[in-house]
């Protein structure tokens, strides 16, 4: 909810779907969120776009919004 209220671009978030069914985080778990928006059947990536997830090829040029550990 805090990436969707402060943002107005698109972001990569690391979440694919090379199944055709499951999204999966770049850390392996299970999404089980917001439903992903898509329009075409080779979309396996998702970006978030205001306040939503939509489905994009793997190749669309974005910036990332990362996970660091802390120190």
């Amino acid at each position: 909810d805090l990436f969707k209220s402060i943002q107005t671009e698109c972001f990569w978030i690391g979440l694919r779907n090379s199944t055709g069914s499951v999204w999966i985080w770049e850390d392996g778990s299970i999404f089980n969120g917001t439903k992903i928006i898509s329009n075409s059947p080779v979309q396996h990536c998702a970006v978030l776009i205001k306040d939503h997830f939509q489905a994009s090829s793997c190749e669309f040029p974005a910036p990332w919004i990362c996970e660091k550990s802390l120190r």
